[in-house]
């Protein structure tokens, strides 16, 4: 498969964090985020970052692959550690990803 084609697989919306709360348990740096997106619903997922980075998210949108059984945000790893991967401008939260 083409990766063109890989990526076309998968079932990536636009999301908003709704709100982050400690990740009881994890093995390093993690919050769980609450992520609204829209007509799916709302979701909780872990993400590598600290609590208050977590919180300093609060109402961002941000590119989410959609998994049978759980939500994945995507992040960029970058020299100064992990960037969520957001939309440039505004738009409907549940909006696919093409």
């Amino acid at each position: 498969m083409e990766p063109a084609e890989a990526i076309q697989q998968l079932d990536l919306v636009v999301g908003r964090i709704t709100g982050a709360e400690a990740h009881a348990g994890a093995r390093g740096p993690s919050a769980l985020v609450l992520l609204g997106l829209g007509k799916r619903g709302e979701s909780q997922t872990p993400v590598p970052v600290s609590l208050e980075i977590a919180e300093s998210l609060v109402g961002r949108q941000v590119v989410c692959v959609i998994g049978s059984d759980d939500v994945v945000v995507l992040m960029a790893q970058s020299h100064d550690g992990p960037v969520v991967v957001q939309p440039a401008q505004e738009v409907e939260d549940g909006t696919p990803v093409a």
